[in-house]
């Protein structure tokens, strides 16, 4: 114990506190006769107390008080539990879990319980203690996990015997480190030397697994997908085994292989063509053979989510020209598009092989069509075509060029977003300039920031125009671009409307090549507004705010399901500060199994689900910002039978040998269990622990100051005292 002060001057407040007492025992002794001597003394006392307590605070005294302890060492035991656990493959058919224990209980824990305190463990992918008597494990736990997380248990020992004096780790498993982190990192992290007792057999099994069914995530329905398929095999050389490849309960394709004695693996290659749009699951599987080992492991699952494909564009103009040209340019150089151009030159005679759409069907094969430049009253696709693409088909619509041959056909007129008088040509030259409504659109939103938008439009070229009194947006439709010209007057360059199904778009304009070569120099608008304009008019309704997806489609059990997603604000740039909840379910308005709120990650956010039973789940995901819900989104996936512990179900004993020697420890098995105790050291370690009191700081100062002060003052009004 030893006391110490905070101030470098503390001698001064001691005379202080000195001299304090002395005036105290000066002004009662002035005290009438009428008080009693003992009276006088108690209340002198009270004060010179008080004065003393409150000096003491002052000089700020630290107590620092001082322990030394002997600790015990102990000796952390952990036990294997996973599924792999299981397998009969020990001493007289016993299961490795049942074998480990009985070697430990036996040999290792009776001889290691004299010197030191045992603490045991069980571990799969998560870590829980075993009772023990001191000497034994009281029961074998269950060994169904699904994953082996060594790292993750050699982490958990470390955190939980924090402090203590941990004389080594006794690791008993078959090596089968399958989730988490390294566990030799962690074992040379540990500090204390680890002792494996590995157990079952190294030599393989007789099995027969798929061990991987890996085909593309994303495709397009009708297109060909690669499913790649790898088994591997032990003890049934020579005979052969069929593959089937199933959706739905129905086989699509199979194929003869040849198994292998020594646990070599077969490769293959199955090809299938998703139908339709949506999530496609194939099931891969051989059938079970006499004297497996077990069966979980013959049955994968791949997952596919098709697309209907490319956005399939077409691009229609009476001539060649250079905003022809630059369309075609960008729409081919977008990896996301499947692009038809075609240049049709007025009063050329029809031809079957110009490669227009000879029918409604053909025209309705297409996602976005691009009229340039054409004829409102007689376009080269028919009007009523046009219409029933945009208004019944739900396709995008996008014309480019000022209105011309005069006024476009009721069909057209009824779904194109403003109203052409007559035929105009683009005569008048304008700058460009968002409307209030375009500052706020996804569509004519290049820049992030709202302003520096705004100025990006501003500083393009300029562009020709036609003179408004030829046409006028409708009064349902939206301006977002208008251009203004020498006399200050605008004219609406850019306008965006919805018929039916479908959305459309009206580029009243000429000359929008010149964006692409005289624009901003750090943003190329022209290749940003198409790409804008092309994905919101192939947009069916609103827009995605909010994506989330796993990582994959399929996981083992035991895997964990890791979740991203992106949120979006109305601008359709990212948003980092919201609030993303995901909850998942075994099928459409059951009660949630697992939920979970993403946290910020960059421009993602990121969170993990544990362990989930095999099954199909879907999951929901909603987001919202400073109380503003801003969408929801879903998907699904799929936990399957196989589990991690079915992938290699021998003992390792390379991995074991390597991090028990590296560590300090050694590596044992079954046969030689009994060198165990002799080799683990094992000291008493000498721990000394201080812990500091601030007395200056204590509420209790005050308390007594204050108290003392309030006796003396009440004693002193009832002798009639001043």
């Amino acid at each position: 114990m030893s006391l110490s002060i905070n101030q470098p001057h503390g001698w001064i407040f001691l005379v202080l506190l000195a001299l304090g007492v002395l005036s105290v025992a000066l002004f009662y002794r002035r005290v009438p006769p009428t008080v009693g001597r003992g009276l006088r003394v108690a209340l002198a006392a009270l004060r010179a107390v008080a004065l003393s307590l409150l000096f003491l605070a002052l000089i700020e005294p630290v107590l620092a008080l001082t322990r030394s302890a002997t600790q015990r060492p102990i000796v952390a035991v952990l036990l294997d539990s996973s599924r792999s656990m299981a397998i009969p493959d020990g001493t007289n058919g016993a299961r490795r879990g049942d074998e480990a224990v009985s070697l430990l209980n036996e040999i290792v824990l009776p001889r290691v319980a004299r010197e030191a305190d045992v603490r045991a463990f069980s571990f799969s992918g998560d870590v829980e203690e075993l009772g023990t008597d001191g000497k034994a494990i009281e029961a074998v736990p269950p060994l169904d996990g699904e994953a082996t997380d060594i790292g993750g248990a050699l982490s958990h020992i470390a955190d939980e015997l924090k402090g203590e004096n941990l004389g080594a780790v006794v690791l008993a498993t078959d090596g089968a480190s399958n989730r988490g982190a390294s566990p030799y990192d962690a074992a040379i992290a540990l500090g204390a030397p680890v002792y494996v007792l590995g157990v079952g057999s190294t030599e393989p099994m007789a099995d027969i697994a798929v061990r991987e069914a890996v085909t593309n995530r994303i495709s397009y329905a009708g297109e060909s997908v690669p499913i790649v398929v790898r088994v591997s095999s032990a003890g049934f050389g020579g005979s052969e085994t069929v593959v089937e490849l199933a959706e739905d309960g129905v086989v699509l394709d199979s194929e003869r292989i040849r198994l292998s004695g020594t646990g070599e693996e077969t490769e293959l290659t199955f090809r299938v063509v998703p139908s339709t749009p949506g999530v496609h699951r194939y099931t891969i599987s051989v059938p079970p053979a006499a004297g497996e080992l077990t069966t979980a492991n013959n049955v994968r699952v791949a997952v596919t989510t098709a697309f209907k494909g490319k956005i399939r564009v077409l691009l229609v103009a009476p001539r060649p020209s250079w905003d022809f040209a630059f369309l075609a340019r960008e729409f081919e150089a977008d990896g996301n598009m499947d692009l038809t151009a075609i240049a049709v030159k007025t009063g050329a005679p029809a031809s079957p092989d110009v490669g227009l759409p000879r029918s409604r069907e053909e025209l309705f094969a297409f996602d976005l069509v691009v009229l340039v430049e054409t004829s409102m009253s007689a376009p080269k696709v028919p009007a009523e075509w046009l219409a029933g693409f945009v208004r019944d088909r739900g396709g995008g619509l996008l014309i480019v060029g000022p209105p011309g041959g005069g006024v476009p056909a009721d069909d057209l007129a009824a779904v194109i977003p403003v109203i052409v008088r007559g035929q105009g040509a683009a005569g008048r030259e304008t700058r460009s300039a968002l409307t209030e409504a375009g500052e706020a659109d996804v569509v004519t939103r290049v820049v992030s920031d709202r302003f520096a938008n705004a100025e990006a439009w501003r500083l393009l070229p300029p562009i020709w125009t036609a003179d408004e009194a030829w046409w006028h947006a409708r009064p349902e439709a939206r301006t977002l671009v208008t251009g203004r010209g020498a006399d200050g007057a605008e004219v609406p360059t850019v306008v965006v409307g919805r018929a039916g199904a479908g959305n459309t778009m009206a580029v009243l304009a000429r000359g929008l090549w010149r964006w692409k070569m005289a624009g901003p120099d750090d943003v190329d608008v022209y290749e940003r507004f198409l790409a804008n304009a092309a994905r919101w008019l192939t947009a069916r309704g609103e827009l995605e705010r909010v994506v989330v997806s796993t990582d994959r489609d399929v996981y083992a059990a035991g895997e964990t399901v890791l979740l991203s997603g992106q949120v979006y604000r109305e601008d359709f740039r990212l948003a980092g500060d919201a609030t993303v909840t995901v909850s998942v379910s075994r099928g459409e308005g059951a009660a949630p199994v697992a939920s979970v709120v993403l946290e910020p990650d960059g421009e993602f956010y990121r969170g993990e689900i544990g362990r989930l039973a095999p099954g199909r789940y879907i999951f929901e995901a909603a987001a919202e910002r400073a109380g503003e819900e801003l969408g929801t989104a879903d998907g699904e996936f799929v936990v399957e039978e196989f589990s991690l512990e079915d992938s290699e179900v021998r003992r390792r004993p390379a991995l074991l040998t390597r991090l028990a020697e590296d560590s300090g420890g050694g590596y044992f098995c079954p046969e030689t269990t009994e060198d165990v105790p002799e080799s683990v050291p094992l000291e008493w370690v000498r721990r000394v622990s201080s812990r500091e009191f601030e007395i200056w700081n204590s509420p209790w100062l005050l308390v007594g100051f204050v108290g003392l002060l309030s006796i003396e003052w009440t004693l002193r009004r009832r002798k009639g005292l001043p």
